[in-house]
Parts: C-alpha cells; structure tokens; sequence
C-alpha cells in the first residue's frame, strides 16, 4: 500500500436535516407527536429524529420512545 500526501479532503455534501425542537419533555406516555415530510425526506429524518431521541432517552432515563415512516411524515411515540 502506498501512502499519498497532500491530496485535499473531498468537499463535505450537506446531508443533514433539522426537524427543528422536538417537545419530548411534554409528551406524556401514549401520546405522539408527527413531524411532517416528504416522502423523499423521510429516511433522512428519521435517522436525525432516533438520533435525537436516543441521546434524549440517555439523558432522561424515565423516557422511551418509538419512531416509524407513516404516510405525511415520521411519528414518534412515547412509551
């Protein structure tokens, strides 16, 4: 294997999507909330929305959530 120098890193492609705040504090066991997209965005925003509630349950023991593509967006429930 040959080592290269100097050969520039590629420009960064914005892939990234912000849903915005998400009022998971407020949700009560039961209750849902939709984050509405594009059908072509929804992979996208889902993965950024697990990321999120992930790092939220690890913060907030007491909080489980469930996230799934339904049709007009993604839906996050608490559990």
């Amino acid at each position: 294997m040959k080592i290269d120098k100097n050969v520039p890193l590629p420009k960064r492609i914005a892939n990234r999507v912000n849903v915005g705040p998400l009022p998971l504090k407020d949700l009560n066991a039961g209750d849902s909330i939709l984050i509405s997209c594009k059908p072509t965005e929804q992979d996208r925003v889902l993965h950024s929305v697990r990321v999120r509630l992930v790092r939220f349950s690890q913060a907030n023991k007491d909080f489980k959530f469930s996230s799934s593509k339904v049709e007009g967006g993604v839906r996050v429930w608490r559990v």
